[in-house]
């Protein structure tokens, strides 16, 4: 990686801190050496002078690399809670280091604000799984039922869908919903796990899947715990609802990257403790730099789509953003979008007692 520098934009010493700064807080020495930091310290250090100069924000999806995790990101987390910051947010600028889809929700919840993608090509398996036709087509076939569209959807795709969910909250909402059934789109096996535990409601769910989370199996699961189990330790395994049910069977815990960072937080505070994240990669990394008593085994699966971003098209796009960087939706998907979400917020509220 070469790094984008502008001569005197840092001294020496500047960088040389900022590298020991993230070699610390990335906590990875075999991939992320001092040597490798010294090299992104220059881009770092710029993206937090721009971030000042221009009132930006950047949100990164769990799933990013500890570079922008640690070096770029004002905030870190899961759709859910980057969806709040970016609703929240008072900055002028949002630049969201993730997929296209949630750049959008970004524009989508705060609408006044200009929302930049580093990476506009940036796709996702999920949100190219269903399109608006197939969710007029269910509609017509289905009056009756509640469209629940999770958030990794494209806006069009929101826009026709009565609400929208997370990996942290569609077990809530769907429960809370008064129709007693549902057509959940797009991901298959996130609706059979829905399904399994909201007996009471019918539940119609949409063929489509993650390719990073459909990539496990059972069997490697059950072979880590095995592994660990021999050495006398018990393996936590937590897994992602985006997985299949033979793997959700064998997870010990089930929730969104943030719930399972949660969950392994409390692990540590319990002692050290052994954890097989299945989910993608990035969870593992964050794992392993913010909880050093926490054992983090197994092998996980990279989205080819997050890793499109890196820490030089997050500062360009910082730096001046292009005309394909910047979200605009048309106004009319953007208000049906829009109240989907909202619906989201308000069914997400604890109940009044």
């Amino acid at each position: 990686m070469t790094p984008i520098t502008r001569p005197g934009l840092v001294h020496a010493g500047d960088v040389e801190r900022e590298a020991r700064r993230l070699f610390e807080r990335i906590a990875q020495p075999d991939r992320w050496d001092l040597e490798m930091c010294r090299v992104i310290a220059p881009m770092t250090l710029e993206i937090q002078a721009l971030k000042k100069q221009r009132n930006a924000v950047v949100l990164a999806h769990s799933y990013q690399t500890p570079d922008i995790v640690y070096g770029a990101a004002d905030f870190v987390g899961d759709s859910y809670g980057l969806s709040l910051k970016a609703r929240d947010t008072k900055a002028d600028l949002i630049v969201f280091s993730s997929v296209r889809f949630m750049a959008e929700t970004a524009k989508i919840v705060n609408p006044q604000k200009k929302v930049v993608i580093p990476e506009p090509t940036a796709g996702c398996s999920l949100a190219d799984g269903v399109t608006a036709a197939q969710v007029r087509a269910y509609r017509r076939a289905h009056p009756d039922a509640a469209i629940v569209a999770y958030v990794n959807t494209s806006a069009e795709v929101k826009a026709l869908s009565d609400v929208c969910v997370t990996s942290a909250n569609y077990l809530e909402i769907c429960r809370r919903l008064p129709e007693s059934k549902i057509v959940f789109l797009p991901d298959r096996y996130m609706g059979a796990h829905l399904r399994a535990r909201l007996p009471e409601k019918e539940v119609i769910v949409h063929d489509a899947a993650c390719v990073v989370h459909e990539a496990f199996r059972p069997e490697t699961a059950r072979e880590w715990r095995a592994s660990v189990e021999a050495q006398g330790r018990r393996l936590h395994i937590l897994a992602h609802p985006e997985c299949a049910p033979n793997v959700l069977a064998e997870a010990d815990f089930v929730g969104s990257s943030e719930a399972m960072m949660e969950y392994a937080r409390k692990l540590e505070a319990d002692g050290q403790a052994d954890v097989l994240p299945v989910t993608e990669c990035g969870t593992a990394d964050r794992m392993r730099a913010e909880l050093p008593n926490v054992r983090v085994v197994g092998a996980c699966s990279e989205c080819p789509f997050m890793k499109q971003t890196d820490l030089r098209s997050v500062l360009e796009a910082l730096r001046a953003p292009r005309p394909d960087q910047e979200i605009r939706l048309a106004p009319d998907i953007a208000r049906g979008a829009k109240r989907a979400l909202d619906r989201m917020f308000e069914l997400t509220r604890p109940a009044a007692s």
